[in-house]
């Protein structure tokens, strides 16, 4: 079989983008770190006020529950691929050595959620502090900002369709 100049130019030219391409996906996995999963941990002065809040108005389930004394020192919350974290003050600092204990006192954190409902959240956050009700941002999405028991700052956002696909 006798193959063309035009069939031999061809094959080079496939050959040659395989090439090509497999040595990008190559060079850009060395560069990349690769991440799991990041889960918020959230330090307030009682974890069980937060752990009613996600599970009675989210459906989060509590997955890990540490004890502390007579309460709840740590727990982690799932729903889905949704996980948070609450551990006490307290028990932060009881590793006084830790340079995370005195970073654990400096203020209440701001999750930012993305919801596929607006609606439904505010229907779910009735009865809770609400901080900034309904309203549309510059970028188009409607938000909804909520303090959760621990005294965390939770901004709910439906983004607009095109953002988010």
């Amino acid at each position: 079989m006798k193959l063309s100049a035009k069939s031999i130019l061809a094959i080079m030219l496939v050959l040659l983008s395989v090439a090509i391409a497999i040595s990008t996906a190559s060079s850009a996995k060395e560069k990349t770190v690769m991440i799991n999963k990041s889960t918020p941990i959230l330090h307030v002065k009682a974890v069980e006020p937060s752990i009613k809040f996600w599970t009675e108005r989210f459906g989060f389930k509590v997955t890990i529950q540490v004890p502390e004394g007579d309460h709840i020192g740590f727990a982690a919350l799932e729903n889905g691929s949704i996980e948070l974290m609450f551990q006490t003050y307290v028990g932060m600092k009881g590793d006084a050595n830790s340079p995370l204990a005195k970073a654990a006192d400096q203020g209440p954190s701001f999750i930012f959620m993305e919801v596929p409902n607006i609606n439904a959240v505010i229907d779910a956050l009735k009865g809770a502090e609400i901080i900034q009700g309904l309203h549309e941002t510059p970028y188009g999405a409607k938000e909804v900002v909520a303090k959760e028991p621990g005294g965390h700052f939770v901004i709910f956002s439906q983004l607009p369709k095109q953002a988010a696909q």
